[in-house]
């Protein structure tokens, strides 16, 4: 199982980049990790691979073959030594009934991009998001998958490290998530957003308030990573962003209605067309239908007061006349 060996190397690395006090091996240990945990997922799909080649499931282009005896089999297409990325290993294991919690997995993708694209600076409360939910899909994959006691293939040193990590982080995750539990979000999309706010200072994601009732943007939220306080108001526009994520990319690519807009009023991108309104600022849409012509007003066109863009170029030109 020689992936298998990288993949534990790769993750007891990661854990002593994290451990050094060079800064410069932070960065590295996110690396590390995350290549860990991939190069795990793929010793998986050489697992189920078919007796004939074990390395068929990684391999990037499969096409069937029939032999001579007429029995249909597999192959790799091409000379290429390049092995499945992440969303064909997704599909794979999709199809083959192997269950991963991909929610995890993608925030983990995500922070680790931010960090190498976004960041001057590795964030350390980042870095440590990473490994406590890292820890666990790697022990659980390691468990249910490989049949093996994590400690066991990890060794005491990189477990205890990782479980304290998942200790402190999963117990201060609890008070921020039962503390943000207490304010009425108002709104489903807002519900599922507090879950996403990170602080603008360090990027954690250990947010807790003092505050209760329903929300406002004024809403009083503090890290308890780095003590940074902050509003609501700063972060509703990327939380709203992120939550709608899937939904507007499917727009882009397949056609379709954005599912949400810049509001025409505060000028966020926070106008929730499924909610109706803004919710930053409350705004809700005056004129649906154009009082001359009757089709339906965009987003865009409520400063017509009434008109369509249309309607509202033929009476501007008009006007002129």
């Amino acid at each position: 199982m020689p992936l298998y060996k990288n993949a534990i190397a790769s993750i007891q690395i990661g854990v002593e980049d994290y451990l050094s006090a060079d800064e410069r091996r932070k960065l590295s240990a996110v690396r590390n990790i995350f290549s860990g945990i991939l190069l795990l997922y793929k010793e998986k799909l050489c697992d189920l691979s078919p007796a004939y080649d074990k390395e068929l499931f990684i391999k990037i282009d499969i096409r069937p073959h029939r032999d001579k005896d007429g029995n249909i089999t597999y192959r790799a297409a091409g000379k290429s030594k390049k092995t499945v990325h992440v969303q064909q290993i997704k599909d794979r294991f999709s199809s083959l009934g192997v269950k991963i919690d991909w929610t995890v997995f993608d925030q983990i993708n995500k922070i680790r991009n931010d960090i190498e694209h976004y960041y001057t600076t590795t964030p350390e409360a980042a870095i440590k998001e990473i490994l406590a939910k890292s820890f666990v899909i790697i022990k659980d994959f390691i468990y249910h998958e490989f049949l093996e006691e994590p400690i066991d293939a990890l060794g005491e040193a990189c477990w205890n490290e990782l479980l304290k990590i998942s200790d402190v982080y999963e117990s201060e995750k609890k008070l921020c998530v039962t503390s943000l539990s207490k304010i009425d979000w108002k709104y489903k999309t807002l519900e599922k957003a507090k879950d996403l706010i990170r602080c603008p200072a360090c990027s954690s994601d250990l947010i807790k308030t003092d505050d209760t009732g329903e929300y406002s943007i004024a809403t009083s939220l503090i890290c308890s990573t780095c003590g940074n306080p902050f509003s609501f108001e700063e972060v509703i526009s990327e939380c709203v962003t992120e939550v709608m994520y899937a939904d507007s990319y499917i727009a882009m690519t397949d056609g379709g209605d954005p599912p949400h807009e810049i509001c025409p009023e505060c000028d966020e991108d926070t106008f929730v067309f499924e909610e109706e309104c803004c919710l930053a600022c409350g705004y809700e849409i005056a004129h649906h239908e154009c009082m001359r012509c009757g089709c339906g007003l965009s987003l865009g066109e409520q400063h017509f007061e009434g008109f369509c863009d249309y309607c509202q170029h033929m009476y501007d030109k008009m006007m002129d006349e």
